[in-house]
C-alpha cells in the first residue's frame, strides 16, 4: 500500500474554503479514487511548532491507496478535473508526497 498525503500550505495571504473542501471535493475526490482507496483522513492545521505559531499547512489530507498503479491511473483519469477544482476551494496549490507505508517498526 502507498499514501498520497496533500499538504497545502499556510501561506501569506493564503485562503481555504474547509466547507467546501468538506462537502464538495472530498466527494468529489473520493467518486474519482474509487475502490482503489483503503483509508481517507483530513486534518485541519491549528498551530505550528510553538504554540504561538501558525501552523504551517492549513490542511493535510493522507490517502491510503492500494498501489501506485491506482494512483496514476487515478490521475491520468481525472487529475485535470480534481486540479481544476482547487480554485472553488483555495488559492494556494498543494505539496503532494507519496510514500511506501511500512507497519511493523521495533
Amino acid at each position: 500500500m502507498i499514501r498520497l498525503t496533500v499538504l497545502y500550505p499556510n501561506e501569506e495571504g493564503a485562503f481555504f474554503d474547509w466547507d467546501y473542501y468538506i462537502n464538495t471535493h472530498t466527494p468529489l475526490a473520493k467518486r474519482c479514487y474509487g475502490n482503489a482507496v483503503v483509508r481517507w483522513e483530513i486534518d485541519r492545521g491549528i498551530h505550528g511548532e510553538q504554540s504561538e505559531n501558525a501552523a504551517p499547512y492549513m490542511v493535510a489530507a493522507f490517502i491510503t491507496l492500494t498501489s501506485v498503479s491506482a494512483l496514476d491511473e487515478v490521475r491520468a483519469t481525472h487529475g485535470i478535473k480534481l486540479k481544476a477544482d482547487f480554485k472553488n476551494y483555495t488559492n494556494v496549490y498543494p505539496v503532494f508526497l507519496v510514500t511506501n507505508i511500512r507497519e511493523g517498526y521495533p
